[in-house]
């Protein structure tokens, strides 16, 4: 008997060519692997970038919009009115580095809350504005928080919201002022100092001589009074994004600080704003 014949056609693979697609699927799935890995590596720095930046810009933005309204008063302003300071007590500088605390102070028709004040001011046939007090400070976990505290007096005020989140990551706030040491002032910054070394309630003095000598403020005048503010604030991302970063060092205003040993992406924000209710 004759043994079968295979044909071409009904002939399988070799091992040799077994062995090569293999070997050739095997590099096609290890390029593959690293195009995902290097996709998913730019995605997360990407993400990290965004989230810096979008949350940086979002804080600076609510913080130096308060700043402004720092001191405004509604007619008649100098009217003496105890308790009152654009710059409070609370604002106090942190020791050896830590975050430093700023609370301002001014009047507004619109509460913590956004609702708009019922009440009419004769004087001016619009909603009348009550006093807030707006502090922001750093919590144990690194969120950005702020306090607002709304009422019809500087002593008597209720707080709306306490610490209310606004970023995270903030791993350094700190808050400089700008302090016009020249007498009578000219609303100039001749030195930038903290909270630690001026009179925050010195401020009151720009707002009126009445207001300045009811609360006998006119004496620590003459050693400076704050015009402006200075804050800078550093922000890291959520999730590690970039290659180990151990060793970077930044300047926040007059604090530096050492970054972790960490993958996380960081950026410096800073931002000066003055006082724009002076009057005197």
């Amino acid at each position: 008997m004759s043994s079968p014949t295979i044909s071409a056609q009904q002939r399988g693979f070799t091992l040799v060519e077994l062995m090569i697609a293999l070997l050739l699927g095997l590099l096609i799935t290890l390029v593959l692997t690293q195009v995902f890995s290097v996709s998913k590596q730019t995605g997360r720095v990407q993400y990290g970038l965004t989230r810096v930046q979008e949350d940086g810009r979002l804080a600076m933005n609510l913080v130096s919009n308060q700043i402004r309204k720092t001191g405004y008063r509604a007619p008649v302003w100098n009217e003496p009115l105890m308790g009152y300071y654009p710059l409070t007590g609370a604002s106090v500088d942190g020791a050896s580095g830590a975050n430093d605390t700023l609370q301002i102070m001014y009047a507004d028709n619109i509460d913590c809350l956004g609702a708009l004040n019922v009440n009419i001011d004769p004087e001016t046939s619009e909603p009348g504005t009550l006093y807030k007090r707006v502090t922001f400070a750093v919590d144990n976990a690194e969120n950005l928080v702020w306090t607002c505290e709304y009422g019809a007096s500087p002593t008597a005020l209720t707080a709306q919201y306490s610490n209310q989140v606004i970023i995270d990551g903030v791993e350094s706030f700190q808050v400089l002022y700008g302090v016009d040491t020249d007498f009578p002032p000219d609303f100039s910054v001749n030195t930038w100092t903290t909270a630690a070394t001026i009179n925050p309630k010195n401020a009151v003095c720009l707002q009126s001589q009445y207001l300045c000598e009811a609360e006998s403020l006119l004496n620590s005048m003459q050693q400076g009074v704050p015009v402006a503010i200075k804050v800078g604030m550093l922000v890291a991302s959520p999730d590690n994004a970039a290659a180990d970063n151990s060793g970077s060092a930044f300047t926040v205003l007059d604090v530096p600080v050492a970054a972790a040993s960490d993958q996380k992406l960081r950026k410096l924000f800073t931002t000066t704003v003055a006082f724009r209710n002076l009057t005197l």
